[in-house]
């Protein structure tokens, strides 16, 4: 065992993903001692009765209904998953002892859902002096670019316009990274300024004064590092879109007043879904 963990959800219409997703949890209390904590945003669907459902029979799961409204585009969206992982943070830091660990875990249809090789967590846990973060690659695809900070990819393909010659760009950068990293063995961790990916373990010492933000720090980039960027792509900022994921503040930040080293592991925690469903929003 590795201590204590506590997973967090943000869960909104998540009826699809919650059922496997909480399956997937259950099997890693072979590693730590489990608390869950959700954000539950006012859904359409049955999300909220398979939580209640899971709590008749596990006691170790507390559900926050939160207050935030739903979102319609990328600026509400990442507002109120801000707003939910602050929330989700706000309740571990009330805990009377802290938990060694924290996941942040996606409960959709599509991250998480194919059967976790709880070897791999158990793997990287076994090198937890290495690092304070790490995310994993996927057999069904890397797809969360939007989180990703490595360089000299830096900043958000959102603000340097057309977006998807940037993506293309940063994919195959990270493929090569994958490929080069792989066969040396299986303490081979990537190191990044930011990644999430749809699940990610965190130190809580190390990130729980932190938040999560779509609101744009300039203050948190190293020195140089947008220029390098915009170099490495040939194109300037667009400033009139204000707004980023809110990954790359929580982890900058970590970085900026913590030291936090920060990895992706190049293997997949999450087995490929056999025959996912046709309205999957994501590669599963």
């Amino acid at each position: 065992m590795f201590g204590t963990c506590c997973v967090c959800l943000c869960v909104l219409n998540n009826e699809q993903g919650l059922p496997s997703v909480l399956n997937n949890i259950q099997k890693m209390q072979r590693l730590f001692t489990i608390e869950i904590i959700v954000y539950y945003d006012k859904s359409h669907d049955k999300s909220l009765e398979i939580l209640e459902n899971y709590h008749r029979t596990h006691t170790n799961i507390t559900i926050i209904k939160g207050v935030s409204k739903l979102y319609t585009g990328a600026n509400e969206r990442t507002k109120n998953l801000s707003t939910a992982r602050n929330f989700l943070l706000q309740a571990i830091r009330k805990w009377y002892i802290p938990p060694d660990y924290f996941i942040m875990m996606d409960s959709n249809e599509y991250a998480c859902v194919g059967d976790i090789n709880i070897d791999i967590l158990e793997t990287v846990l076994k090198y937890r002096e290495c690092w304070d973060s790490v995310s994993f690659d996927r057999e069904a695809g890397y797809y969360d670019y939007w989180a990703l900070s490595i360089q000299p990819f830096i900043y958000s393909f959102f603000h340097m316009g057309p977006k998807s010659r940037d993506i293309d760009l940063c994919r195959k950068y990270l493929h090569n990274i994958f490929q080069i990293y792989k066969p040396m063995g299986e303490n081979a961790f990537i190191p990044v300024h930011s990644a999430f990916n749809g699940f990610a373990i965190y130190k809580t010492s190390k990130f729980i004064e932190c938040y999560y933000s779509d609101i744009i720090d300039w203050t948190l980039f190293p020195e140089g590092t947008i220029q390098t960027h915009m170099a490495c792509v040939s194109k300037s900022l667009i400033r009139i879109f204000d707004r980023d994921c809110e990954h790359r503040h929580f982890h900058l930040q970590a970085i900026k007043q913590n030291s936090a080293k920060i990895y992706i592991y190049p293997y997949s925690l999450f087995k490929k879904v056999e025959n996912p469903p046709p309205n999957a929003r994501g590669p599963c």
